[in-house]
């Protein structure tokens, strides 16, 4: 189903008509329509902070749902009896070896036997009701499965339990019901929302989202680490809260700004190495201190002042981790192309410091506990989501945007840099008083993470490619040749 039919769909579940997509197998074409239908009817509903959330847990049971279509395809084939126990356990095997992880080989087979899979989204005076459906019974040995692990999942206070709980290697990681039930805890959805069930024909799984939500406040030993880390972060030095201080002033005078440079020969350094850097090119070598000031302009020079700071401050306490300021760098570039692009010219400054300081919070989840934060970036990029803020949630109950959001309370950052680092994932959250400075941001990490595979164009939000005209995957591979053009020029 194409992107441009998402407000007719969004027009009739506002008037309580039921809205249906099906389909063989989830294709990027699939994943992007259900994605911006979900953030329109979201945020009509005043709920567009669940979006990231919903799209994890409706992945999950979309997968588990053409697994299941999968396998009734892949037993035909070997023409085994699914239904015979010793069959099973001999298909289940290969099923699980020659499939798993690769469902998209067998979609020929699932059109071939007309195994679709339908999502239906309902709006009820209640709150929104999701149906999904297959048509395939769900087997007895999957069901009672199936059971065990919804049952265990309401008793887990975190994913980290049950991964090391409910690991079941017969069909994959076995953590999909798990990850579904903490995932509703963690919104303030009671787990009696979701259901599964069958009447001997078809399998039905049913997630009731209500209107009124109460979320429970997770709180891990690591959240805790984390809290008092940022806690014990110092503030700015007091010389560089004057200067900050000086560069918003209108009335400041240059020599003033220069003056209290002149008393930090280390940032005395760093403004005359701008100075002189490609970014501004100038005619002649700067050495003198004021014109070094006047050519890289005070907005220029506040971006820097924070940097420098922050860098300093989290690089002095914490592990050094250069592969995310080097990405950080690459952000910074990125968001500064498409503001000017773009022509939003009066933040090109602004946008770039928001790269440069997106993931301030990663730092800090990095240090206080690496192998957790590697553990789940992995899980991130196996179950193909989006984003690892909503498993950074539920395994350690701040993510790195919180994290983040809450170092830039701390060094009383401009309201504009405090939301990019904090819905640089959500762009869709922020403030529209910022929507720019965030939907920038947000873009020009989605395209860094392009080179490494960490994202592709249907992770993009159908709203920011509407905001920045880009309505193909050609155009946006074209943007992204740009900005790594542009960064790779200026690097050499």
């Amino acid at each position: 189903m194409a992107i441009l039919n998402i407000s007719q769909l969004v027009d009739r579940f506002e008037k309580n008509e039921p809205v249906s997509l099906s389909f063989y197998y989830p294709n990027e074409n699939i994943s992007k329509t259900l994605n911006a239908l979900l953030a329109k009817i979201l945020s009509n509903q005043d709920k567009i902070f669940l979006l990231d959330m919903m799209i994890t847990i409706l992945r999950e049971i979309i997968v588990n749902a053409t697994k299941a279509n999968a396998k009734r395809a892949y037993f035909k084939k070997i023409n085994l009896n699914i239904n015979d126990p010793e069959c099973y356990q001999k298909g289940i095997e290969n099923f699980k070896k020659d499939i798993v992880g690769q469902l998209d080989t067998l979609e020929k087979d699932l059109k071939d036997n007309d195994l679709k899979v339908t999502i239906t989204i309902k709006k009820q005076d209640d709150g929104i009701r999701f149906s999904i459906t297959n048509p395939t019974p769900i087997h007895p040995v999957e069901l009672a499965r199936i059971k065990t692990r919804i049952e265990k999942a309401k008793q887990y206070l975190d994913f980290t339990q049950a991964y090391e709980d409910v690991y079941d290697d017969t069909e994959g990681a076995g953590l999909g019901i798990v990850l579904v039930i903490l995932l509703l805890k963690n919104a303030g959805v009671d787990p009696s929302n979701y259901k599964i069930g069958t009447d001997g024909k078809i399998t039905q799984v049913l997630l009731n989202l209500p209107n009124q939500l109460r979320p429970e406040k997770l709180t891990t030993t690591i959240k805790q680490q984390i809290l008092e880390q940022i806690e014990g972060i110092p503030t700015f030095p007091d010389h560089i809260i004057q200067l900050l201080e000086l560069c918003r002033r209108k009335d400041v005078e240059i020599k003033d700004i220069t003056f209290s440079i002149m008393r930090d020969p280390a940032l005395t350094t760093d403004v005359l190495k701008l100075a002189n850097s490609a970014g501004f090119v100038p005619g002649k070598r700067i050495d003198n201190l004021s014109e070094a000031v006047m050519t890289i302009g005070l907005k220029n020079l506040e971006s820097l002042l924070m940097t420098i700071s922050a860098r300093k401050i989290l690089d002095e306490r914490f592990q050094k981790f250069e592969q995310i300021w080097d990405h950080c760098d690459k952000t910074a570039s990125y968001a500064r192309t498409i503001a000017t692009v773009y022509r939003i010219n009066t933040i090109v400054e602004q946008v770039s410091l928001c790269g440069l300081l997106h993931d301030l919070g990663k730092i800090i989840l990095l240090s206080v506990n690496l192998e957790l934060t590697n553990w789940i970036a992995d899980l991130v990029s196996d179950r193909k989501i989006r984003t690892s803020t909503v498993m950074e949630e539920i395994s350690i109950g701040i993510s790195h945007s919180g994290i983040g959001q809450l170092i830039a309370q701390k060094w009383q950052f401009p309201q504009y840099l405090v939301e990019a680092i904090q819905w640089h994932h959500s762009p869709l959250s922020c403030d529209s008083k910022y929507k720019d400075h965030v939907s920038i941001t947000y873009l020009a990490n989605l395209l860094c993470g392009v080179e490494s595979r960490k994202y592709f164009y249907y992770y993009c939000e159908d709203e920011i490619c509407r905001q920045f005209k880009i309505e193909t995957e050609d155009g946006f591979n074209k943007l992204h040749k740009l900005c790594m053009d542009t960064y790779n020029k200026i690097a050499q």
